[in-house]
């Protein structure tokens, strides 16, 4: 059975508000604010990036820009582009209904188009995240592969990376 947009939404803030409440030594929690960002902040990326994240008539690409987007804009920092880029997927999935979110979630990855490519390459330029270097498959430069397979290649030194290219598994 496919979740709804209410319950993915509310489950989605519900995650991030559980990220912000765990102690978390040398980064924002909700006793700490750290890194030029409040607790508060990323309550507020939370509820702005919930609604784009979402949207069932978007593309998952296009839903993680869209977020990144509303995020910016709200509090014009990077307070979230990790939870977009893992929740995104996550969520498209769970829309797809069924029960096995595994088997969704394989055939949502493996089913992204060079425009969701080029979607996520521009929220993570958007997002502005600290300690983005340059490597091969730049988010700078227009995509020469597939999200999945950039994914791959960066595995090795970025979580996120290593979360797309083994399934979430």
């Amino acid at each position: 059975m496919a979740l709804s947009r209410e319950r993915l939404r509310a489950s989605y803030k519900n995650a991030c508000r559980m990220e912000i409440e765990a102690l978390k030594p040398g980064n924002v929690h909700l006793f700490a604010d750290g890194h030029g960002m409040s607790a508060a902040q990323f309550m507020t990326s939370a509820e702005v990036s919930s609604g784009p994240l979402t949207d069932p008539r978007l593309p998952v690409g296009q839903r993680m820009l869209e977020a990144v987007r509303a995020t910016r804009l709200a509090v014009a920092t990077n307070t979230n582009l990790g939870i977009i880029l893992l929740a995104g997927p996550l969520i498209c999935a769970a829309e797809m209904g069924g029960d096995r979110l595994q088997d969704n979630l394989d055939s949502l990855l493996r089913a992204l188009s060079v425009q969701d490519t080029k979607a996520v390459f521009e929220a993570i330029v958007t997002a502005a995240p600290g300690g983005l270097g340059e490597a091969a498959n730049d988010v700078r430069q227009e995509p020469k592969v597939h999200l999945l397979d950039a994914m791959r290649e960066a595995a090795d030194r970025d979580m996120i990376a290593r979360q797309y290219s083994n399934c979430f598994g």
